[in-house]
């Protein structure tokens, strides 16, 4: 008799809810990608095998509710394609908004990071020519945070302009060399500024955390180096600088992005990318190419044992240099002997210590986490069909020059990637 009383003064209260009476929108959209890798170096998230259908695909509902005076709560849920799991469904946005007077937006919530041009609809491939965004400018694994973000709409020096500052935190997985670490970005800050005049675009973007990547492989780095700070992702500044325009002539368009980022004082390597390119419209086909390209600096460490190998650093301690050898005995992951170094327990008093050589040190581990350059050329072919579905067809072609291992002696080589991509992308 309670749990029915309770279910009925539960059911009262949002039939009396004004939120009940809001008016709900619901939209959605969906893209399915299939794409394979014409080379064999295996550079490309495509295999060269088979087709893959799932590595871009998605679907997602949105659903905006209109409450009163202004107030509004928008939420967004998507499942992604993974080769290797299939889809996983995740909860990208959830936030309220607030209008501030004519021409500010106070947002609160999970909301998406303003870091460049497309980032508003980052995720909704029908919003843009590509298939994919290109990869050296929208490389972060990362767009959502929790927080606040407020913008201000404005008029000056005859443009349309916008500032847009966001702060919060984000907690969830990063990677160090491809090993996915729980970690978390706090006191984050970014702020967007966009301006358009004619048909012309302009936008400026920076940002800022206190990084926290808490990777065994990366622990056991730091026991090498002179000072652990300067290899631990500990609280490092973290930072973003991107730069971005758009211009319309007629049924041409030209496009550019630029950015730079950085975690001072850490293992990772500092990146800089950026792409140009033009469409040309011709009815209800899009023609597009597009010239990208990215580069990565390696950190690189004197003193302590950071030129010693480090299967043979006995300052690590003979159980760790022995895990050392026998992770790099059993496996290539460029961490993975880091790893073991931070984690082994054997006996001491057995291991007889500098009697193994992994052939790597931490230079060299640092230099293949990220380096060398990297290039990207995209000719592809867009056709609407109706006014919400589009049909596509991209050719990649990639090239990049680094060192492909964490070995003392290896060198740089040249590997390449042709991906031929179709999709499929629709809004509803």
């Amino acid at each position: 008799m309670r749990k029915k009383l309770l279910g009925v003064l539960t059911a009262s209260l949002f039939a009396l809810s004004p939120i009940a009476a809001a008016e709900v929108q619901i939209n959605g959209f969906a893209s399915v990608v299939s794409g394979i890798d014409l080379e064999d170096d295996g550079q490309s998230a495509y295999g060269s095998r088979t087709v893959d259908n799932l590595q871009e695909s998605k679907v997602a509902l949105q659903w905006t509710a209109d409450i009163e005076k202004g107030l509004r709560f928008v939420g967004q849920t998507m499942a992604r394609g993974d080769a290797s799991t299939g889809f996983t469904m995740n909860y990208d946005w959830a936030y309220f908004d607030f209008n501030v007077g004519d021409a500010g937006k106070l947002k609160v919530g999970r909301l998406r990071i303003p870091f460049y041009k497309y980032s508003d609809y980052l995720d909704v491939g029908y919003a843009y020519h590509w298939i994919t965004p290109p990869a050296s400018m929208y490389s972060l694994s990362f767009s959502n945070i929790d927080g606040a973000g407020y913008q201000q709409n404005y008029e000056m020096m005859g443009m349309d302009q916008s500032i847009n500052v966001v702060i919060g935190a984000y907690q969830g997985d990063l990677s160090v060399g491809g090993n996915p670490t729980a970690s978390s970005l706090e006191n984050f800050l970014a702020i967007n500024w966009a301006a358009s005049i004619g048909d012309h675009e302009f936008y400026a973007a920076y940002a800022q955390a206190d990084v926290y990547i808490p990777a065994a492989a990366v622990a056991g780095l730091a026991a090498l180096a002179a000072d652990a700070d300067d290899v631990l992702i500990n609280g490092d500044y973290g930072h973003f600088f991107g730069l971005g325009y758009k211009g319309q002539f007629g049924d041409l368009a030209v496009y550019a992005e630029y950015s730079q980022v950085g975690i001072d004082d850490s293992i990772l390597s500092d990146t800089a990318g950026g792409y140009i390119g033009a469409s040309y419209n011709m009815g209800e086909y899009t023609y597009h190419v597009t010239f990208e390209t990215s580069k990565a600096d390696e950190k690189s460490y004197t003193g302590g044992n950071s030129g010693t190998d480090i299967g043979l650093a006995t300052t690590i301690g003979a159980a760790q240099a022995s895990a050392v050898a026998t992770a790099t005995l059993n496996q290539t992951d460029p961490v993975a002997a880091a790893t073991a170094a931070a984690t082994a327990v054997v006996t001491v008093e057995t291991i007889t210590p500098g009697t193994y050589s992994s052939g790597s040190d931490l230079n060299s581990t640092s230099r293949s986490l990220g380096n060398g350059d990297s290039s990207t050329i995209t000719f592809g072919v867009r056709k609407d069909i109706g006014a919400s579905t589009a049909l596509k067809l991209d050719l990649s072609l990639y090239t990049e020059d680094r060192v492909q291992t964490d070995q003392i002696t290896a060198v740089s080589e040249e590997m390449k990637a042709t991906t031929l991509k179709f999709a499929i992308e629709t809004m509803f």
